[in-house]
């Protein structure tokens, strides 16, 4: 009998999405790099600004996403990064770059400090920790009014573009953020991509289930609480230099409750959720605000039952499972196809075996 030969579909497919994926990269980069180059200055500043969100935001999801612990300080390692990177710049002499580089070290260390007690607690307990930091934020910022300028704030030097840059300040702080912005994304892609993120998972599912399988819970709870303060501060040190102030009204209690509902809609547990927090907390404010003081606080309210009652995963988390559901559809139906052609297959060798006989 002659051998059967069954058709490879799968491999096909696998190739076609690699294509797909690097197709979409190479397009969108260009995209992001041409932005400044097609679109007005305030609206490159508006991108800038959705980016330095997305990095906080990022931070926030490594935090409660990936983790499950809820987190209402967000807004003081914000803040705690803000004037890090302004005082290094001020009082230190460095550049921006530098000073951003500082303001990651310095709110790592405190997230760090700051975790390590809490690392035991979970849910409401550890809520109510991180609201201390976060209604503390205001008055510490004013008590120091010989650093931080007090209630008034500081005017903050923005970044200047060397002499052969010929397209404005507010392009080069856009290719400033985004260049930070892309690496943040790529080393956090990385970090929860392998046994880390299985880790974290399990971390979320069950504490007790994940210590069993040999993760040192308390360990990464601190680590990740420490790399999500410090993604929220480097976030504040580049929103405090696209914006070129800071002052401590900037930084209440509802700036973190404005991040916790940004990542809910973006998507829980998602990085690309933390690019949708960023666009939320960038333009929804601006809008609501247009249509009265009172009506802000009804859109947030609105978006959030919207998204809990119609994408209960989130925006990017409910688009990811359609996808893994169509992908699932897909091969499923080539193993259907790669089963009817085996027998056909096999029923062709058994007919041209019987007319050989």
């Amino acid at each position: 009998m002659s051998s059967i030969e069954i058709p490879a579909m799968q491999p096909v497919r696998d190739g076609e999405i690699v294509v797909t994926k690097i197709g979409i990269g190479f397009v969108l980069a260009a995209v992001l790099i041409g932005m400044p180059i097609v679109i007005p200055e305030y609206q490159t500043f508006q991108l800038t600004g959705v980016m330095t969100y997305a990095v906080a935001a990022l931070g926030l999801n490594l935090i409660t996403g990936y983790v499950g612990q809820v987190s209402l300080g967000h807004n003081a390692f914000f803040a705690l990064g803000s004037y890090a990177a302004v005082l290094s710049a001020v009082y230190l002499g460095v550049n921006d770059v530098v000073a951003v580089l500082i303001a990651a070290v310095v709110t790592f260390i405190a997230g760090v400090l700051a975790g390590y007690p809490a690392k035991r607690l979970r849910g409401l307990y550890l809520a109510l920790i991180t609201l201390i930091l976060a209604v503390s934020v205001v008055p510490l910022v004013k008590q120091f009014k010989a650093y931080t300028g007090g209630a008034a704030g500081l005017m903050v030097d923005k970044p200047r573009p060397p002499a052969w840059f010929t397209l404005g300040q507010d392009a080069w702080i856009y290719y400033m953020v985004l260049a930070f912005t892309v690496v943040i994304f790529w080393l956090v892609r990385n970090f929860v991509g392998g046994s880390n993120g299985r880790a974290l998972a399990g971390i979320r599912e069950g504490e007790l289930a994940a210590s069993s399988m040999g993760v040192d819970v308390n360990r990464l709870k601190v680590i990740v609480f420490g790399a999500g303060s410090m993604l929220a501060g480097v976030g504040g040190a580049l929103a405090t230099f696209t914006i070129g102030f800071i002052g401590p009204d900037s930084f209440t209690l509802m700036l973190s409750i404005s991040f916790l509902a940004a990542i809910v809609v973006g998507g829980l547990g998602t990085i690309w959720g933390a690019l949708v927090a960023g666009l939320f907390l960038q333009f929804v404010p601006s809008y609501a605000s247009d249509l009265g003081q009172a009506f802000s606080g009804a859109v947030y309210g609105g978006i959030l039952i919207a998204c809990m009652t119609l994408m209960p995963n989130g925006i990017v988390g409910s688009l990811m499972k359609i996808i893994s559901n169509r992908r699932e559809a897909r091969k499923a139906a080539d193993r259907t196809a790669a089963k009817s052609a085996e027998k056909a297959a096999v029923k062709a060798a058994a007919d041209r075996g019987a007319r050989a006989t």
